[in-house]
Parts: C-alpha cells; structure tokens; sequence
C-alpha cells in the first residue's frame, strides 16, 4: 500500500463486483484531469481508458467475466511468453500465461505533466507450462494518450524464445465500417486460411472474420473511426489484425452479438520475429495508443 501513499487522490483500489457487479478480480481506478482508467491487477490488463474530453480508446465485453484465473474479454491483455497456440504443444494455455497471472505492483510515478505511470512486475519461475524462468516488467502510462514500456529479461541459464502480443481491443462504432491505413503493401499470414501468406494492398477492412498475423510490420497504425485512433510502437515488428465476424463470434460466449464493437490491431514480436534470449539477456519495447 505505501507505493500509493503518494497517489490517493486520483488512485483507488477497488474491484469488478464494485465497478461491473462480477466480483472476482482486484482492480484499480485511475481518475486524473487527463484521463480514466481502469487496469486489472491480473495480468497487469488494462480494461478500460478513456483521454479527458475523448471517446473511450478500448472495448470491454459486455460479456466479459471476472473470474480468477480466467482471461477478461477487452482491454489491453499481454499474450506471453507465446502468442496464439503454442506450436509446440496446443493443449498449453492459449497466449501464453501472465495474462491469467497477478502481478504485483513495482513502482508508481506521476510526471510532471500529470500523466501517472504504473509498474508491474511478474516473474515466472519456470515450470512445466514453459520451462525458462523470465521477469516483465510492464510500465503503464495514463495521460493524453495510454502507453506501455515492456521490458522482458530471461532469468534462466539457457537461452529460450518469447513471443508476444499487446492484445488491443479498440471500441468502434461498427467493425464493417472501419479501416486501418499503415498496412498496405506488408505481407501477411492468413490464419482463416491455414496461415497461407499474401500482400495487403490498400487498408484492412473488416466485411467477416479476419485473422492476420503482418511480419515486419510498420511501426505506425491508423484506425479510421469517427473518431480515429492511432497506434505507435517501438520495436514491436508484428501486428495482428482481427475480429471474429458474426458466425465465430457466436460461438464465443464473452463476445456474440457484440462482436461489431471493436477492432484488434495487436503489436509484439511474435512468429518470425519472436525474441530469442540468451541467459540473462533483455529486450524493451514500447507502444503508445491515443484517440
């Protein structure tokens, strides 16, 4: 508690049975002149923010469930240490694990132009979910804008691969009508077509499902929306784009019919541009989401 002594006046800890009546998760409300947030102890996810005087940037599924040790439909959940299936083994945790995992807070900050900055820290010991042991430290910065500060260090004494993903729910008014501009001309990995590859030419729209992985992808995105929301990252080389469409989003219980709410234009290293560490080595990587 005293890493928030500091913050009382705009920081609260509270929970999902007090914000969205499901109780089962910790979380906490972030409420300055610049923004509102709301960030999930579990996995370190940030469920909602919205800039002073701006629509709200991200999509929390009116269906979404709180239980512990499950994964929250919205927000901003962190896929790793592998995004998607594991290739080695499916039966493992889809996306990984931390984003299921409490992470204990590291550090709080206010900056001088008001923006509060949150740090997480998990640290995987190793086990038989993935066999590196590894720490991530995640800064979270709530300002004008809403960004995120990954550093990831394998702690084990062999070396081992990361992939991961910042999972972005973005709120829009209809998927179908939305474009992201930024993509054009990148090859990309189909997964509603075995992974089969192709070159995007023009945006990327949204008229069904939609699952792309862009390696080597652009450091900047733009979603055009009524109100356009723009992506920038820094040594984030994969973007994924995605929504379900209408008939597999039936058949997902925390999304369904309100599938045509959001868009997901993911950033991380996954794939051909997964990490690869050493013992005992680093790698950083930054993104910064406004509307």
């Amino acid at each position: 508690m005293a890493a928030f002594d500091h913050l009382t006046q705009y920081l609260t800890r509270t929970d999902s049975g007090a914000l969205y009546n499901k109780p089962g998760q910790d979380l906490l409300l972030v409420e300055t002149g610049l923004c509102r947030a709301v960030i999930s102890l579990q996995g370190a996810q940030v469920l909602e923010f919205t800039a002073q005087g701006r629509a709200p940037l991200l999509w929390l599924s009116p269906s979404a469930t709180f239980k512990a040790g499950t994964a929250v439909r919205g927000g901003v959940p962190l896929c790793l240490p592998w995004f998607g299936e594991n290739r080695s083994d499916p039966s493992k945790p889809k996306h990984g694990l931390v984003r299921t995992q409490l992470w204990e807070i590291a550090g709080t900050e206010e900056q001088a132009d008001g923006t509060v900055v949150l740090t997480f820290r998990f640290q995987h010991p190793g086990d038989d979910l993935f066999a590196a042991s590894f720490e991530c430290l995640l800064k979270v910065g709530l300002g004008k804008s809403l960004t995120f500060d990954l550093e990831l260090t394998n702690t084990a004494d062999t070396a081992a691969e990361y992939s991961w993903a910042l999972h972005s729910y973005f709120a829009v008014a209809d998927v179908a009508e939305v474009q992201v501009e930024g993509l054009s001309g990148v090859s990309y990995l189909d997964k509603t077509l075995g992974f089969a590859r192709d070159t995007l030419e023009g945006p990327q729209t949204f008229d069904g499902e939609v699952d792309r992985v862009f390696e080597q992808a652009p450091a900047s995105q733009k979603i055009v929306t009524p109100n356009p929301i723009t992506a920038h990252s820094e040594n984030c080389h994969t973007v994924i784009t995605w929504n379900p469409g209408a008939e597999l989003a039936a058949t997902i219980g925390d999304i369904g019919e309100h599938f045509h709410g959001f868009v997901c234009v993911e950033h991380g290293n996954a794939f051909a541009n997964s990490w690869q560490l050493g013992a005992g080595e680093s790698a950083r990587a930054s993104l910064t989401l406004s509307r």
